[in-house]
């Protein structure tokens, strides 16, 4: 028990901590938190029921601590330190403290302590819209009243109390006690617990006879609830709760309520009549409007009286007519309830109401400054019946008015400018153009001449020009644009206006200047989408009026500056096909292509991105440009370098398509094209810097077309592969000539590699031969092995055509003997052996279909060689190859006659030689 009254003891010494550190917060959020604090305290606060000391002096000081808390609270929310949700919290906290000591015991004073503060705390929580909060305090604080009536009771009992303190301490009961009534029905009705807020209330009504000066209150609280329940839509609890405020508020014997708060209180109960079912209660509402208007005739109860007869479909004409009258002539009728009330007479077409009311209205206001408002109304009639020529004399008087002595408000002229270019658009799109102008001009005569610089009039002499434009008064569209020009001149609709002109009038130059001054726009702050339509339409019209120039200038346009990657690849495409449709025009074929080429660069970017955002269309869009770069490349047979560039661009849009079969087959023949189309550059470059450039672009080529031989041959998609094309030899080739000419020293691997290929006819071989003959390469070796490469193949073939044979060898022959001296037998062993297999195939292979120049050829060769070491003093290397030159002569059919007698009188002389060369020989030894 001891370590009970102990641990009280120190909770509630933490508790006055708290209190005290809480009256020195100013910041709200740690005032929160201090409270936070001390409902956790609140919880531990128990046992102080029993009768020692220790829990008499707890009580004691906790009911202090209630006291300071509560008075701590109402400093603060008054200095503005609290919200009314905190402030409800620490009232709350307060009233706990309060009643933690024998929640229903206690003295008077005690007791009415508590009342005052539950009730209270109960007020503020409603205040924070928390009525279940709310609810709780309440019930405690009528709770301790019903005690304190038990206590009055007993002393009267007792007879500690006399008859006339008895009714004083009664009737201050029964005033906390209405007091919480009226905060519980106020919680009920926020709970949507409309009974019980409604017995509450007539709990209330029945305490009015002790508590007359209560009725007013009641009174207004009901109409609070009637007027919460109208808003909320809940039109028959209203109804209820209205009606018993228009009781309460008669009093008994004198009112209770003003004529002019009953009216009012009456006016809302026929709203709520009307709202909750028209065709049902119109009367009751009618009769609720009437009584209203006799309390206190208001503008607004004879404008509701109107609305109620219109509802109704059996009140006579003269009864609304009088009802009409009535609201419009009231000394107190503002304009704005004036006008809704000709707004009703117009929804429910009371068309000659509204007419004749209209016009009571211009003579009623017409020293108004709201006047204006009413002539808007009256227009917006006018044009609803279609009385255009009544609307238009209006519009002219307002316009004279706003020009001299009756000025209208901005926004009244704003509405007017909307109502006139509605008209406006009505007639322009029936092609009305003329009716269009006149309505728009109306509009021009209403703005001022400060106005000359808003956007609005640079709209409407766009219109105007428009209307100019159909009319074909060019001249007056021109102005008009210029004018919308001058009001906003970076406005991206004023130059598609002048370019529209423009170009219906044929001046071009004009047109694409317009265009040029359009896409500036998204430069200064203009929307990219407005400026993107507009120049599609201008490349459109340009279309429409077969204008190919300024067409091809507005798709370059938004080509330039559009943001949207499928508008830019439309144009491009449109482009593309101008382009090709006029290749032949002034510009020239080759400037026709570089602008072509350009477009396809573009649109291969711009599918990059289209890519990578994984948007569909990516593949079609690919698949067409790689088309037409395609067929552009086929056609520029006489102009390698842009051949190389679009067979190349061909390459990179079939990479970004899927890696199927075909598409494999297309990326390696773009490839290989483009490396051909870089060879046939470069022998045609003068530049040696060029030149260069090609060969090695020649070669990035070859290695990329490889690369997809590679691709092809381990794809899964099909066992076919590079192996049964030419595709691998022409690489070589293609590759063998450019390093040949770059000067690069792996030839002799390419030739080995081609040697190895079974496709490698012996063309290519002489190709190789002759390209690796010549500068800077210079390798004769290379060139040795090629052709006698070439030689065995030709022998190898069925048909063996000689006369590609002998040239081979004509080839080989004259190589060897060309890196050797004409006096050195040595140099001239490889030759003779090539010779030999010559003289082979002549006697015992060709049958006769040796060429006949081709030996004639050889045989001079070695003749040649004869003679030449003859003179050196080698006479039998002379013998043997004058020898061959004479078994040559033999195969000789046509041509012998000219060469036998002289070439065997000069071989028999060679032979003497010999023959005495040998003599001497012999002597000397």
């Amino acid at each position: 028990m001891k370590d009970s009254e102990s641990e009280v003891s120190t909770t509630v010494a933490q508790i006055q901590a708290v209190i005290k550190a809480l009256e020195k917060d100013k910041d709200e959020d740690k005032a929160a938190q201090r409270a936070a604090k001390l409902s956790e305290l609140l919880d531990k606060v128990s046992g102080l029921d029993g009768d020692s000391d220790k829990n008499r002096n707890a009580s004691a000081e906790l009911q202090k601590c209630a006291v300071n808390l509560w008075n701590i609270a109402v400093a603060k929310r008054a200095g503005g330190h609290l919200s009314s949700d905190l402030n409800a919290r620490v009232r709350h906290l307060a009233c706990q403290l309060a009643f933690k000591v024998s929640p229903l015991e206690g003295s008077e004073v005690v007791l009415k302590r508590r009342v005052m503060m539950a009730s209270k705390t109960g007020r503020a929580w409603l205040d924070c819209s928390n009525p279940s909060m709310a609810d709780n305090s309440l019930s405690l604080a009528s709770e301790c009243l019903e005690k304190l009536t038990k206590n009055v009771l007993l002393a009267v009992a007792d007879g500690k109390l006399s008859e006339d303190d008895k009714e004083k301490q009664k009737t201050e009961i029964e005033k906390d006690m209405f007091k919480v009534f009226c905060y519980q029905a106020e919680s009920a009705v926020a709970q949507e617990q409309h009974d019980v807020a409604m017995r509450l209330a007539q709990r209330c009504k029945e305490m009015l006879a002790r508590l007359p000066k209560e009725t007013t209150f009641l009174a207004m609280l009901c109409y609070n609830f009637g007027v919460e329940t109208y808003q909320k839509q809940k039109y028959e609890e209203a109804v209820a709760w209205l009606r018993e405020s228009f009781e309460l508020g008669k009093g008994h014997g004198q009112p209770a309520t003003s004529s002019k708060n009953q009216a009012r209180t009456l006016r809302l109960l026929a709203s709520a009549y009307l709202e909750w079912d028209s065709k049902q209660h119109w009367q009751k509402a009618l009769n609720a409007v009437g009584l209203a208007n006799s309390e206190h005739s208001h503008p607004a109860g004879l404008h509701l009286k109107v609305h109620i007869l219109l509802v109704s479909d059996t009140v006579e004409d003269s009864r609304l007519v009088a009802a009409v009258t009535d609201c419009l002539h009231h000394p107190e009728l503002t304009v704005e309830l004036a006008l809704n009330t000709i707004k009703l007479l117009v929804e429910h077409k009371r068309t000659q109401l509204v007419l004749d009311g209209v016009k009571q209205l211009t003579q009623q206001f017409q020293a108004s400054p709201e006047l204006g408002k009413v002539h808007l109304l009256h227009l917006r009639i006018l044009l609803d019946n279609r009385q255009l020529q009544g609307a238009k004399a209006l519009v002219e008087d307002c316009i004279t008015g706003h020009n001299t002595t009756q000025p209208l408000d901005t926004t009244t002229r704003k509405r007017f400018h909307l109502l006139l270019w509605e008209q406006a658009a009505q007639a322009y799109e029936a092609n009305d153009h003329e009716e269009a102008l006149r309505w728009y001009d109306y509009s021009r005569n209403l703005f001022s001449s400060s106005d000359r610089q808003d956007n609005n009039m640079a709209k409407l002499e766009r219109n105007r020009s428009a209307c100019y434009l159909h009319l074909k008064q060019y001249d007056k569209a021109l102005e008009a644009a210029r004018q919308a020009e001058t009001c906003d001149p970076t406005s991206p609709h004023t130059q598609y206006a002048l370019f529209k002109i423009a170009l219906l009038q044929g001046n071009s130059d004009a047109a694409i200047e317009a265009i040029e001054r359009m896409g500036t726009a998204d430069e200064k702050g203009e929307e990219d989408s407005t400026v993107e339509g507009l120049v599609c339409l201008a490349a459109q019209l340009a279309f429409e009026e077969s204008n190919r120039d300024v067409a091809i200038r507005a798709l370059e346009r938004l080509v330039q500056h559009s943001h949207n990657i499928q508008q830019v690849l439309t144009a491009i495409r449109c482009l593309t096909r101008l382009r090709l449709t006029f290749s032949a025009s002034s510009d020239g074929q080759r400037s026709s292509n570089d602008i072509i080429l350009s477009y396809l660069e573009k649109a291969h970017s711009k599918l990059q991105e289209l890519k990578e955002t994984k948007e569909d269309g990516v593949v079609n869009e690919a698949t067409w440009f790689m088309k037409i770069a395609w067929n552009l490349g086929l056609k520029c047979g006489d102009d390698s370098n842009m051949m190389h560039q679009f067979f190349d661009m061909c390459f990179k849009f079939s990479s970004l398509c899927p890696e199927d079969m075909a598409n494999l087959v297309r990326k390696k023949t773009c490839a290989l094209m483009a490396a051909a189309a870089c060879l046939q550059s470069a022998r045609n470059a003068s530049d040696p810097d060029e030149k260069m450039k090609m060969l090695k672009k020649a070669i990035l080529h070859v290695d990329t077309c490889r690369e997809t031989c590679r691709e092809i041959s381990n794809s899964k998609i099909t066992d076919t592969d590079c192996s049964g094309d030419s595709t691998p030899l022409l690489l070589c080739l293609y590759e063998f000539e450019a390093k040949a000419q770059l000067g690069e020293p792996d030839l002799a691997l390419l030739v080995d590699r081609v040697m190895g290929m079974p496709q490698a006819d012996a063309k290519t071989l002489e190709t190789m031969a002759a390209l690796a003959q010549e500068a800077p390469a210079a390798l004769p070796t290379i060139s040795v092995k090629a052709l006698k490469e070439a030689i065995k193949r030709h022998l190898q073939t069925p048909n063996t055509d000689f006369t590609k044979c002998s040239k081979a060898f004509h080839s080989l022959i004259q190589l060897v003997l060309n890196k050797g001296s004409n006096s050195d037998p040595s140099s001239k062993e490889e030759a003779w052996g090539y010779y030999k297999e010559a003289m082979d195939i002549i006697d015992n292979k060709s049958q006769g279909s040796y060429p006949e120049m081709e030996i004639l050829w050889l045989m001079t060769k070695a003749w040649n060689c004869g003679i030449h070491l003859l003179s050196a003093g080698h006479y039998v290397d002379a013998e043997h190859w004058c020898g061959m030159s004479m078994k040559l002569l033999k195969h000789l059919s046509s041509l012998r006659t000219h060469y036998d007698t002289q070439m065997t009188a000069v071989y028999g002389e060679v032979l003497a030689k010999i023959e005495a060369q040998k003599v001497r020989s012999n002597k000397e030894e």
